[in-house]
């Protein structure tokens, strides 16, 4: 390790969808400062360039990108850019996610159709991509964001629930392919509970059922909400060679609420 870090990621390229805000943000932050130089991805184009600029500003090395998840062509598109431009990525973290409301049983697809396209399919075009650099490189890293609302039912979150527990078997399978292959490639999911994020605004919303924002915090935590940056170090730790025999595993992070 140089300069007496711990972790130093310095020359390793990294994408992270969903950057531009939460758990994606903390991540690319988190990453940058350890040196790896960061794509930040997001729909929303401004909040990844603001947190590229901030990286840059920081003395890191970062680049905004837009893109959809859910498109495969925005994916191929991303994948000729860093051809061309990094020519290497070593790190992905699928963070671009969202949330919503509907039971088992409800008329309609609608919302089962919206967040899978996201959580689930926006996941697995990710791996695709990264895999395509990684097996030629033999080596790499994906951390997929799955959620601590995966190993629970949640009735009026059936298909949130569902999607991240899609996530974390997508995850054991391809870790599972990649080892057998031979490739040095780990890809492990991550399961916060809920964190201080717009997302957890939206939980509180679901769940308003249950009384005030204090009320639902002490239901659904032991205590806290977690900080995203609390999650980012994870990520970091997951990405780096420090972890170098966890693979195919998800890990939960949500001070002990699942337990």
């Amino acid at each position: 390790m140089s300069g007496g870090r711990w972790i130093d990621l310095s020359g390793q390229v990294a994408v992270v969808t969903g950057a531009a805000s939460g758990i994606g943000r903390a991540s690319a932050l988190a990453l940058a400062e350890v040196g790896a130089e960061v794509i930040a991805a997001d729909l929303d184009q401004a909040g990844a360039r603001a947190v590229a600029d901030a990286i840059v500003a920081a003395g890191g090395r970062a680049t905004a990108r837009a893109l959809d998840v859910t498109s495969d062509a925005a994916w191929r598109d991303l994948e000729r850019w860093i051809a061309d431009e990094a020519h290497r990525l070593d790190i992905l973290v699928n963070s671009a996610g969202i949330v919503g409301t509907d039971r088992v049983g409800d008329p309609g697809t609608e919302a089962y159709r919206r967040i899978f396209a996201v959580n689930v399919e926006g996941s697995l075009l990710g791996m695709r991509t990264a895999l395509g650099f990684m097996r030629r490189s033999g080596h790499g890293a994906i951390v997929n964001v799955s959620s601590a609302a995966s190993l629970a039912g949640a009735s009026i979150m059936a298909s949130y629930g569902a999607s991240k527990a899609a996530i974390a078997h997508y995850t054991r399978s391809a870790a599972l392919e990649v080892a057998r292959a031979g490739h040095d490639i780990r890809i492990n999911s991550i399961h916060p509970g809920v964190i201080e994020t717009a997302m957890a605004d939206a939980f509180c919303e679901i769940y308003s059922g249950l009384g005030p924002r204090e009320a639902v915090e002490a239901r659904m935590t032991t205590g806290r909400f977690g900080r995203a940056e609390e999650v980012a170090d994870l990520v970091v730790f997951l990405s780096s060679p420090r972890a170098s025999f966890i693979s195919g595993t998800g890990i939960v992070i949500d001070r002990a609420q699942s337990a």
